[in-house]
């Protein structure tokens, strides 16, 4: 489109000339209007409508209606003036209004037609920028909350890139005592007690990053002051495939935890190492009490034992002598069986206790008992009632004869001299013999009758047995 004013060609070529710039004007995405002396003289179709007006309308009508006041018009004009007038470009950004009443922010761009001759017009653009403002103080907005956020953070927080640091918040200047303004720009090795240290976060931390995971440690860091404290630190970098866009650092201060926590660990050690000694103290009383429960029961069954049996030669007294007549002739009589009582008796016992002593005496009792058990069976009970007396209780006899024949064994069993400290012993036994039921069927009586069968063996010269019989003959 070649269109030159100054050389105009025909009125057809005028016409369609005007007609392709009506037809630009009109699809321009901006609002473009003409104005001279505050006075619309054109607009296009886009400017009418984000106003609200036509085109028609519009024309004629002052400039300072489309303004939300006479304030803000005038504010303009004072804006607008040098700069126009002065042949410059007007670029701002301002709230206008529509014909409805409504407020909205736009971008106006202006020029004079003729620097020469400003009132020859203006050529103003519109640009309706509500939504990009809203998106802009959206993000204000935004930025001033995480600012805050930052500000009032109870971590430190430090931005590095290239291992400088380029911002931190205040609790920082709290953590390691750097004012903000002399902190940024420092090397981030200034946090580390050591070059080796520093070197060490490094070849940690840079794997970790590079792969877009945030790292996470405990370590010890320095103060401005050369104190050190320890610290937890967080990790994580803008970009993890582009190193030079900065890491994000967030430091908290674990001195308090770390201590507690250390000093929980020493109190566990202690009550561990209390709980062994209590554990082991316990284990000697355990042990302790229960040797005195063994001896103890020891102790009790000894009493037991002494009230059952003869303190002399271990055997049953007569108590439990008694006892185990009493069973077994329970036993025979619900196996119809026979129970053999033999009363023992040694012949010139009282002349080798009186001779040699007591001692040797007891000593002969003891090797008698032993023999005499030696030659029962299991079943049987042999027991001492006092003195050189001796009682056996032989339950599941069959008859007499097999009852003598016990008492020729223990005769046989006796019949061998003792040899005691240096003495020489005989000592022979008179035995008695009854039997149940034949000769009673109680205790008492079996005994009885058994001593007086031992009484009839004497008689006869001693070292022999003797069954009991009722009457004996002349």
């Amino acid at each position: 489109m070649n269109f030159n004013p100054a050389k105009p060609g025909s009125e057809a070529e005028l016409r369609h000339t005007l007609l392709e710039y009506q037809a630009i004007l009109d699809n321009a995405s901006l609002g473009i209007t003409f104005t001279r002396n505050q006075t619309f003289l054109h607009c296009n179709t886009r400017f009418s409508e984000m106003f609200g007006w036509t085109s028609h309308e519009l024309i004629g009508q002052p400039t300072g209606i489309l303004y939300p006041s006479p304030e803000a018009f005038a504010q303009l004009g004072r804006i607008a003036a040098p700069l126009l007038g002065n042949g410059k470009r007007l670029d701002t950004e301002l709230q206008m209004r529509k014909r409805d009443g409504t407020i909205f922010w736009c971008r106006m761009l202006a020029n004079v037609i003729d620097t020469a001759d400003p009132g020859k017009g203006s050529i103003f653009i519109t640009e309706d920028i509500t939504d990009r403002k809203a998106a802009d103080e959206s993000k204000r907005q935004t930025l001033l909350e995480y600012g805050a956020i930052l500000e009032n953070a109870s971590v430190g927080i430090i931005f590095t890139r290239d291992r400088k640091v380029l911002h931190a918040n205040p609790t920082v200047t709290e953590m390691f005592g750097w004012p903000i303004d002399e902190l940024v720009g420092q090397p981030a090795s200034i946090f580390y007690p050591s070059p080796e240290a520093y070197a060490e976060m490094g070849h940690a931390a840079i794997p970790v990053l590079s792969s877009g995971k945030q790292f996470d440690t405990e370590l010890e860091l320095q103060r401005r002051d050369g104190s050190t404290f320890w610290c937890r630190v967080l990790a994580k970098a803008i970009d993890p495939a582009d190193n030079n866009k900065g890491t994000i650092f967030i430091a908290e201060d674990i001195t308090a935890r770390k201590a507690a926590s250390e000093a929980l660990l020493r109190a566990r050690r202690e009550l561990e190492m209390r709980v062994q000694e209590r554990t082991a103290e316990l284990a000697t009383a355990n042990a302790l009490l229960e040797a005195e429960i063994l001896e103890r029961r020891a102790a009790e069954e000894r009493i037991r034992h002494l009230a059952n049996h003869d303190a002399l030669t271990g055997l049953p007294n007569r108590r439990l002598l008694e006892d185990r007549i009493g069973q077994a002739l329970l036993v025979a009589k619900r196996n119809a069986s026979q129970v053999s009582i033999q009363f023992i008796d040694l012949d010139r016992f009282k002349v080798i206790n009186d001779s040699l002593g007591h001692r040797i005496g007891d000593f002969l009792l003891q090797e008698v008992a032993q023999r005499v058990r030696g030659a029962l069976r299991e079943v049987d009970t042999v027991s001492r009632i006092g003195g050189d007396e001796f009682v056996l209780v032989l339950p599941d006899i069959h008859s007499g004869e097999a009852a003598c024949e016990i008492a020729r064994r223990i005769l046989k069993s006796l019949e061998q001299p003792y040899l005691i400290d240096g003495h020489v012993l005989t000592a022979t036994p008179s035995i008695g013999i009854s039997l149940y039921p034949a000769h009673g069927t109680n205790v008492e009586t079996l005994i009885n009758r058994a001593d007086s069968a031992m009484y009839q063996a004497k008689q006869i010269g001693g070292n022999t047995f003797h069954l009991y019989i009722d009457k004996l003959p002349n």
